[in-house]
């Protein structure tokens, strides 16, 4: 299949190699992202996790794709050195 003609036909193994090619490329742009925080300024890292976070949050988007969000906030404030504070769920 090309970008030229999306009406092409292709195999089952076709449609896999491609996959597999956009999650390769995926990959890339989600370690090129998380690295983004080295680029940033505590003021505008702070922001960007937070504005992550909101998106996790975002009722308009499905449950997988809010765990995308807040994973990458994660990472991002790992990256940074921030620690989060999460609420202790076990109280023995």
């Amino acid at each position: 299949m090309t970008a030229d003609n999306p009406e092409e036909t292709m195999t089952f193994g076709e449609l896999l190699a491609f996959i597999s090619d956009q999650q390769r490329r995926l990959t890339v742009l989600e370690n090129a992202f998380s690295w983004l925080s080295f680029c940033l300024d505590d003021k505008s890292n702070h922001l960007l996790i937070h504005s992550l976070r909101l998106e996790a949050q975002n009722q308009n988007h499905d449950q997988a794709l809010q765990q995308h969000f807040n994973r990458l906030a994660d990472e991002l404030e790992k990256r940074s050195g921030a620690v989060r504070i999460q609420p202790d769920i076990n109280t023995d």
